[in-house]
């Protein structure tokens, strides 16, 4: 019994992480080309979180800003001037709704 449970927990734990890892791939196919494309994938979605969240807001350079020294404040590794070349890859990228 025991051992049957232990494989389903590694079936389970398998499709789980399979299931999470796989939507970010369709995220980062999201991303339009430009500089700063690669700082956000391998700085923001590697290691803190998926793409989500940036390919589906709208936000000011300011927003954009705020929302990136956020991630800093939280522990994000990003250098003064990535942070820059993020805010404005975003802003560019994912400025606000018109209307």
């Amino acid at each position: 019994m025991q051992r049957v449970w232990f494989v389903s927990l590694f079936f389970v734990g398998f499709i789980v992480s399979a299931a999470v890892s796989w939507p970010q791939e369709d995220y980062t196919k999201q991303l339009p080309a430009g500089e700063g494309k690669e700082l956000v994938v391998e700085l923001c979605s590697k290691a803190c979180h998926n793409l989500q969240k940036v390919v589906s807001s709208r936000k000011t350079d300011k927003e954009w800003e705020r929302s990136v020294y956020d991630m800093v404040s939280r522990g994000a590794q990003i250098f003064p001037e990535e942070v820059d070349q993020i805010v404005k890859y975003l802003a560019k990228s994912f400025p606000p709704s018109k209307g």
